[in-house]
């Protein structure tokens, strides 16, 4: 069928589809690029982001967050309304031997990720434990506010 839509706006010169379909192949081969596209080379020059596992406990949201390689005092967590930021930061070791380096997968550098969590939360009795390269963070739940209705005299 593509072969045909393709011969019909061929033969009309006029037609709304021909830029859509000249569009078409090189967004194509982005994707096809993009697909076959090795992961590490395709997050060389982005932010990488740690794995992480969000999930509704009940009366709390549980967070684990991988960062391993990371110091404890290089980890920092902030908490807004219904959003949690968790900010940490792998520094790479400065050597002096003459070694030389042949292979590097470690990404070295700052993390920055925010969780909007599905309702409010109770920012005061938040509870974070590193232990092992994994963050764990519970966050309790708060009850949703109400809209208060005013009445009008």
């Amino acid at each position: 069928m593509a072969n045909q839509l393709d011969r019909w706006v061929a033969n009309n010169s006029i037609s709304p589809l021909r830029q859509f379909l000249q569009m078409r192949d090189p967004f194509e081969s982005f994707l096809a690029d993009f697909v076959n596209m090795n992961p590490r080379v395709a997050t060389s020059d982005v932010d990488c982001y740690p794995t992480s596992e969000v999930s509704d406990e009940g009366n709390h949201y549980l967070l684990k967050v991988d960062l391993p390689g990371i110091a404890k005092d290089h980890v920092k967590i902030e908490a807004d309304k219904d959003s949690l930021m968790i900010h940490a930061e792998r520094r790479e070791e400065k050597k002096t031997d003459t070694k030389k380096k042949y292979l590097s997968e470690v990404y070295y550098g700052s993390y920055e990720r925010t969780f909007t969590l599905p309702g409010p939360i109770d920012d005061k009795k938040i509870d974070a434990k590193f232990e092992n390269g994994v963050l764990t963070i519970s966050v309790p739940k708060t009850e949703v506010l109400k809209t208060k209705q005013i009445q009008i005299q």
